[in-house]
């Protein structure tokens, strides 16, 4: 049998290539965060912060609105029927008013009712529509719509502190409205921010985007 060359001698002026490194395991893929739009189908879905939740529509929020300030005036009028529009309206009644005049002239002591009305109708409003968010995530209107109000980080309860700034909206004129001339404007920003969610992508009005809170409603995909 032949016997085999030797294999040549190493070649110490050889170069060393490098070696490919291996390649790195796949990474986890990043969850998106709760704000961002979940894909939408044309005519199938409505826009939403993720799946199987939509951004609750502005005539869905107008009707609950209507139904939260009945409940509000609900809760209002056993302090301020009694206490300023029966003694206003009984004292028109006694008092016509001056020829030239339109309208008699209050007495100190009823127009000052007026501020009575202004801090009840802005603690009731504080304590409904930030207590309610706080408590249970939703007034009754809300619910009546099948919506609740989130973080709009990760979709969690709104804490006690964004839940009342958020209700300022609400409660914050009826307090400005004891100042002459500040009322009116304070009424007129109010109303802005709350039609803002209108237009808005996300359906968020101006008091929404202070808590950083949307209004949602969760359905069936």
């Amino acid at each position: 049998m032949s016997e085999q060359p030797p294999p040549p001698p190493p070649d110490d002026n050889r170069l060393e290539l490098p070696q490919p490194a291996s390649p790195a395991p796949p990474a986890y893929p990043v969850q998106s965060a709760y704000p961002v739009a979940a894909p939408v189908l044309p005519g199938l879905q409505r826009p939403g912060p993720a799946p199987g939740v939509v951004y609750l529509g502005f005539g869905a929020r107008l009707l609950g609105y209507i139904i939260d300030v009945i409940a509000v005036f609900i809760v209002e009028a056993p302090f301020t029927v009694p206490l300023v529009y029966v003694p206003i309206a009984q004292y028109y009644r006694d008092h016509p008013p001056p020829t030239g005049q339109t309208i008699a002239t209050l007495p100190a002591d009823l127009s000052n009712r007026f501020l009575v009305v202004g801090l009840i109708g802005a603690l009731v409003s504080a304590l409904y529509f930030g207590g309610l968010v706080a408590w249970r995530g939703r007034t009754l209107g809300q619910q009546a719509m099948g919506a609740e109000v989130v973080r709009a980080e990760d979709g969690g309860r709104l804490p006690a502190g964004r839940a009342f700034a958020r209700a300022v909206i609400f409660w914050g004129p009826g307090v400005l409205g004891l100042i002459p001339a500040v009322g009116s404007i304070a009424g007129l920003i109010a109303l802005i921010g709350l039609l803002s969610a209108a237009w808005d992508q996300r359906k968020q009005g101006w008091h929404d985007k202070l808590a950083r809170s949307l209004v949602v409603k969760r359905v069936p995909l």
